[in-house]
């Protein structure tokens, strides 16, 4: 979608011939003629020329064909059969192939890093679980043996669970993988590393392999489970496991997600798909195009379902669920079974989720709800009067104070709530000869990629991020977590923290504050509860961070809270301005302007689905401004 606009006496160029630029860095420059560029993380050109096409337009044009290869390639294969690595045709995935094809595909699944128990695994028993509801025929197991001579799991998936070495669940699994396979529907809450995502492949993979692979056919795919999660990374690493899971079987796992050519997710699609892990956007663009049909849905789950929800993925999953053919929740031959999971979920979001449940669904908290895990050792640093040369400092002190297990640098991640401060921190790092890498939602999903990459096979120490990595990516051997800016709200702290810490093993997390962050008290109080419940192995409260805590909630000193301390300094009087934004999961602002003798503005916006919008304007007055908004999902 594209235009231009002007009006006003001063020179500017609208539907004749205006322009809006939006590249990278939420840069916008204002000039007498009325011209304005603003840098963002799209591309959008609004040309007023009648015989142009929009970037509507375009994008329509574009999806239209993807669709159409996408047929003609579901066409060629119902013909000829899907091709076979090495020569052949055969009639699914997995048939004919070699001996050596499975070897070489086993090394590159069961081979890599993965998070194993760590020696405070046996604690995970003495956390307390709540369970309300149910049908009452929903018993947890103690083993996978147990769950896999009781509920007579696929010999497939059997043999892969002994292949990923599962052996004693941990309680989240215990009880949601026993509910489910008794056919209830659940509704999970459980800390951060719990395993929650095997607790939901298991009995999905399960229903997929009962279920059948379905032959390939001409028209929508009919996928016979959807995963839905909130992030690429997320989508990313569940299909790893799910693919680990589901090796050596007649069960296809397709990771459909924004940010990324559709091309290659269609053609993957036309293949055949039992088992569909999807962030919201991307799915409900493949259902709009007419390539995916919902109506042989037997098993449907949210990962981190409140933070979908929170972020506005509501309407995309309403549409998903009930206007695309999907069966009604609830038991019998016709409905489907739903899960959702999360290591937080508030009131609020317990109560919307409720639509998506059959009535008797399960409950089952694992531990306090939005609680941290005691095995993470919470650090805090005050940093409310240092300079940002200090604070940079101080980070490089705090990098050295924890090691790794062998004595050498930590695997740290370092979050921060803007993308300029990630980019910014990251060169910072480079310059003190620190190998590290960056993530954020401004950057490509291959950059992403080659990021997390390094991270996991040692080429960086550190990861700068914001919070596109704070949730659910199971990144083996953290060793430290910082907080370069606490983060905005105790849910997204619960997670980063999350990070380290996970499956029994220790971490260390530490926070730098100012007592103008707003989930300041937040953090505390969630610290305090844990101390009353876990005496023993919750981390303490710091008296001058109870004090600082209790200035802020006085109104007491503190910088403002709607400029960042890391932000560069204003200069310039009243010519030159500079106000931040946010960028939490990928999205963020930015905004800069002058005084002068134009007006101009330039946006542009990119959303997962790939359209985006620019508009360019000018009139006369004495005002500049260049936005640039990014959803990285």
């Amino acid at each position: 979608m594209s235009y231009g606009r002007s009006g006003g006496g001063g020179k500017g160029y609208g539907r004749a011939g205006g322009k809006g630029y939006g590249r990278g860095d939420s840069k916008g420059y204002g000039r007498g003629d009325g011209k304005g560029y603003g840098r963002g993380d799209s591309k959008g050109y609004g040309q007023g020329n009648s015989g142009s096409l929009s970037i509507q337009e375009l994008t329509a044009a574009k999806r239209e064909r993807e669709s159409r290869r996408f047929f003609a390639y579901q066409k060629q294969l119902v013909e000829r059969g899907l091709p076979i690595p090495g020569g052949g045709k055969g009639k699914g995935r997995g048939r004919g192939r070699s001996e050596e094809h499975w070897r070489r595909e086993e090394r590159a699944l069961f081979k890599t890093a993965h998070v194993s128990a760590g020696i405070r695994f046996d604690k995970y028993d003495d956390i307390p679980v709540e369970r309300k509801g149910g049908t009452g025929n929903e018993e947890p197991v103690e083993s996978f043996q147990e769950l896999c001579e009781k509920y007579q799991l696929p010999e497939d998936l059997v043999a892969n669970i002994e292949r990923c070495q599962y052996k004693v669940p941990t309680p989240v699994q215990k009880h949601s993988m026993a509910a489910s396979l008794s056919g209830s529907d659940v509704m999970v809450s459980a800390q951060t590393g719990s395993g929650k995502t095997a607790a939901f492949l298991v009995p999905v993979i399960t229903a997929a392999l009962r279920a059948g692979s379905k032959p390939i056919c001409e028209g929508p795919v009919a996928p016979s489970c959807i995963v839905l999660a909130p992030t690429r990374e997320l989508c990313q690493q569940i299909s790893m496991e799910a693919k680990r899971l589901c090796f050596r079987s007649a069960c296809n796992v397709v990771s459909i997600y924004g940010g990324a050519d559709a091309l290659p997710q269609l053609k993957e699609l036309a293949e055949g798909c039992d088992i569909a892990i999807c962030t919201p956007g991307r799915l409900d663009d493949f259902l709009g195009r007419g390539v995916m049909t919902m109506k042989g849905i037997k098993y449907l789950v949210l990962d981190e379902a409140d933070r979908m929800l929170d972020m506005g993925f509501e309407p995309q999953i309403r549409t998903i669920i009930q206007d695309h053919g999907m069966p009604p929740a609830g038991s019998g031959g016709n409905a489907r079974q739903t899960m959702m999971f999360s290591a937080t979920f508030p009131r609020e979001m317990q109560e919307m989720a409720l639509d998506y449940l059959a009535p008797d669904y399960l409950w089952i908290g694992v531990g306090r709800v939005g609680s941290t895990v005691a095995s993470v050792q919470q650090r805090f640093t005050d940093v409310n009067r240092m300079s940002d040369e200090g604070k940079f400092d101080k980070l490089l002190d705090t990098l050295n104070e924890v090691k790794s297990p062998d004595g050498g640098s930590a695997k740290t991640i370092v979050f921060a709530n803007q993308k300029a401060v990630v980019e910014d921190l990251s060169w910072q790092l480079s310059d003190a000869r620190i190998r590290n890498a960056q993530i954020h939602g401004g950057l490509s999903q291959n950059q992403r990629d080659r990021a997390l990459q390094a991270l996991k096979s040692g080429r960086a120490d550190v990861l700068v991020a914001t919070d596109v990595a704070a949730r659910g990516l199971d990144l083996p051997g953290i060793d430290h977590i910082i907080n370069y800016q606490l983060a905005l709200n105790v849910d997204d702290y619960v997670h980063r923290i999350g990070r380290t810490g996970r499956m029994g093993n220790t971490g260390v997390a530490t926070s730098f504050v100012t007592s103008s962050d707003p989930a300041l008290r937040d953090v505390v109080k969630n610290l305090q509860k844990s101390i009353e419940e876990e005496a023993d192995s919750a981390s303490e409260v710091p008296n001058w961070l109870f004090d600082m805590t209790m200035r802020r909630g006085r109104g007491g000193g503190g910088q403002s809270r709607f400029r960042p301390r890391s932000a560069p300094p204003r200069s310039g009087g009243r010519d030159n301005f500079w106000r931040g934004g946010r960028d939490e999961g990928g999205m963020s602002y930015g905004s800069s302007g002058g005084r002068g003798g134009s007006f101009s503005r330039s946006r542009s916006y990119e959303i997962e689905g790939g359209m985006s919008r620019s508009s360019s304007g000018g009139r006369g007055g004495s005002f500049s401004r260049g936005r640039s908004y990014d959803q990285g999902y």
